[in-house]
């Protein structure tokens, strides 16, 4: 079986304006004799498959043009004998995201019994534009991309034969698990009543913010348990809303249920709290609601092209009368299976229970920062989620999968890109180096050599990028220039940009970049190849000459820019003691700074190098660890989290924008394990 030997790259014809935000179907038949088929499918930018109408499985696993991923799906429980349906549902982004990159638009499939070459994709299969979604340019957020509209009372798509797509075949098996599709989990309506529409000009997600909420005991609106509703005749009104709680923070896709005696307008948004007694519809230019335009009569939906983080549901249906009969998602999940709960005290084991769910909840095609806002993979989030996966679940081909995958990304001036494999205006330098590290753990951890062999001509072309940007005085000045975002942690100070000053030098960034070294290094003798010291070298002048420009001898640390009047953040005394360049005499005096609480402390995704460079500093720190863990984490805790937040702020950082489920928050797993470090009795 040779496959995708006769299939080829195809797209729907005639198709006008530009391929953004919109959505296409292929239908072809199927003959399957014995009832059993395996369909093999690329798409880009997504896919969903149906057979004889019913609902097979989604998902595309991004990748690059020279990089393209397929599935393999087993047909068999959906088949009948002889003839049946193959109906191929795509959505095309059309713009790059930092979720998503922009590649040719174009699916390819052949479905396989056995040996025996069932159907093949060419020009011959029928396809057609699924106007039903319109389009509308609004995104649910920039990094993840657009929400959308859908008009149950369009028609559905007509077909006509396809043509070649353009696109080489570059085809490789998925690296990783598919994810799991569970049973659909509906939401419990926790709040009902009928609202006013404010401004029906603006985005349907504002519409939703601002819209006028009166709440009423369900038994003035409702007949039964189903949410049957009519609104009294005396009550001013546009329509019915209804709040719904999914029980926790879920991801999946969503699905609804509703009766209406005309065709009505149906809003939904979704979100992760009710701060505002309300779902956060609308923040700032991100826009988490969608529009469903429901027939008349009962209207089921289910929108496969999309996975949603969320714990609540919230939905506005402008009719007097009607029923909701369900509204929720069907789970997707990352197959996993937890290791054994090594804490003995209970307030540990729920902190690492959190802490696992946040790190499943955070991996799907690949690591996410956040499922509800990015769904994005960062090296610097990802070491974290890396380090505390290996414990909640002793895996590493998930792992081993997104490091591949972004060493793709290489750019001409020697960093990766942002988030692989996606494409952004900006990127962040530091997290370039942190892949560095993000390899050698793997290979240390997992005992693999092979990723860090594929690998190993991208490390060298990082490393010597870096190499070749230290200047005359020892130190490697900040990236300038509108794409450079010299970040390193949410906090004041550490997260800004550099402008266009060529001789503007942060000790972060040398620390970083000196890791990097270092670690390549320690990759070159892994595998025995030769050159180790060279970059070894380049490592310690590296730190030698941060240590001799940024230490301030005065206060016993180290500034973060020069130019500073005194030492500001605790995560740059962090990095200077977790890269090794303090001097062993001033080292006490660091670690001191670094816990006395007059600096900026770390943010909770930088704590992992506060924590480490203290534990691998003393043993006495130990303590200071666990108690600095159970006050940070132990908030969440309080505060009612069932995964663990973004920053200590929660949902109201970055203007209200926060996370509640942040994949670099689980934190105390890797720091519990690896450190042994003590359990309350």
């Amino acid at each position: 079986m040779k496959l995708f030997a006769k299939a080829e790259w195809i797209f729907a014809d005639g198709i006008d304006g530009e391929i953004r935000d919109r959505y296409f179907c292929y239908k072809s038949t199927l003959t399957a004799e014995s009832g059993l088929a395996t369909l093999f499918i690329s798409a880009h930018s997504n896919y969903a498959v149906y057979v004889n109408g019913r609902f097979v499985n989604y998902g595309q696993y991004d990748g690059y043009e020279n990089y393209q991923v397929y599935d393999e799906l087993d047909l068999a429980p959906y088949l009948e004998k002889g003839e049946n349906e193959l109906l191929v549902c795509q959505y095309v982004q059309g713009e790059a995201t930092s979720r998503c990159p922009s590649l040719i638009p174009g699916v390819i499939f052949e479905a396989w019994d056995g040996d025996t070459l069932l159907l093949a994709s060419s020009p011959e299969i029928l396809s057609g534009e699924d106007c039903r979604y319109a389009g509308n340019g609004e995104f649910l957020t920039v990094q993840i991309g657009f929400n959308f509209c859908y008009d149950a009372t369009a028609p559905s798509p007509s077909f006509a034969p396809s043509i070649l797509a353009g696109k080489a075949k570059n085809l490789y098996p998925r690296p990783i698990e598919k994810q799991t599709i569970g049973a659909p989990k509906y939401g419990k309506i926790v709040a009902q009543g009928v609202f006013l529409e404010n401004d029906p000009s603006l985005p349907k997600s504002k519409r939703m913010q601002t819209a006028y909420l009166s709440a009423c005991r369900r038994n003035e609106l409702c007949k039964d348990d189903a949410f049957t509703f009519e609104i009294p005749e005396d009550r001013r009104a546009d329509g019915v809303y209804a709040v719904l709680d999914l029980g926790g923070e879920t991801n999946g896709l969503l699905t609804f249920s509703v009766d209406v005696p005309e065709e009505t307008e149906i809003l939904i948004g979704i979100g992760e709290h009710l701060d505002d007694l309300r779902v956060r519809s609308y923040v700032g230019h991100r826009n988490f609601a969608f529009r469903y335009q429901a027939k008349a009569g009962h209207n089921e939906f289910f929108h496969p092209f999309q996975r949603y983080g969320l714990r609540y549901l919230q939905m506005h249906i402008y009719s007097k009368k009607g029923t909701l009969h369900s509204a929720g998602v069907y789970p997707t999940d990352y197959p996993l299976t937890y290791l054994p709960n090594p804490m003995t005290d209970r307030f540990h084991r729920r902190i690492w229970e959190v802490g696992c769910k946040t790190l499943q909840h955070c991996m799907h095609e690949h690591y996410e920062d956040c499922p509800w806002r990015e769904q994005s993979l960062y090296a610097m989030d990802s070491r974290v989620q890396i380090l505390c996966g290996y414990y909640a679940f002793g895996e590493y081909r998930f792992p081993r999968a997104a490091l591949a995958l972004m060493q793709g990304s290489l750019r001409e001036d020697n960093l990766l890109e942002l988030c692989p494999p996606g494409k952004v205006p900006v990127n962040i330098p530091a997290f370039t180096a942190v892949y560095v590290r993000e390899v050698l753990e793997y290979t240390q951890f997992s005992g693999d050599k092979t990723l860090a062999g594929e690998v190993l001509g991208t490390l060298r072309t990082i490393c010597d990028g870096f190499i070749s940007r230290i200047d005359e005085s020892g130190l490697l000045p900040l990236y300038t220039g509108n794409w450079a975002w010299n970040f390193y942690e949410w906090q004041p100070g550490l997260s800004g940009t550099a402008g266009n000053d060529k001789h503007l030098y942060e000790s972060p960034l040398c620390a970083f970049v000196s890791d990097a070294l270092r670690c390549y290094a320690e990759i070159l003798r892994i595998l025995g190849e030769t050159g180790a010291e060279r970059y070894d070298a380049a490592a310690k002048t590296l730190a030698e000459a941060t240590h001799r420009a940024f230490y301030d001898a005065a206060s016993g640390g180290y500034l973060t820019r020069l130019g500073d009047e005194k030492p500001r953040h605790a995560l740059t005394q962090a990095m200077m003691l977790f890269t090794d360049a303090v001097p062993a005499e001033l080292a006490d005096g660091v670690a001191t700074l670094l816990t006395d609480g007059d600096l900026i402390p770390c943010s909770v995704s930088m704590t992992i190098y506060a924590y480490e460079a203290l534990l691998r500093h003393s043993d006495r720190y130990r303590d200071f660890v666990v108690e600095d863990i159970d006050r940070v984490w132990g908030k969440m805790l309080a505060a009612g989290a069932d995964t663990f937040w973004e920053t200590e702020l929660g949902a109201d950082d970055f203007e209200f924008g926060g996370s509640l489920c942040h994949g670099w928050s689980a934190v105390p797993i890797y720091i519990f394990s690896h450190y042994h470090l003590p359990d309350k009795e």
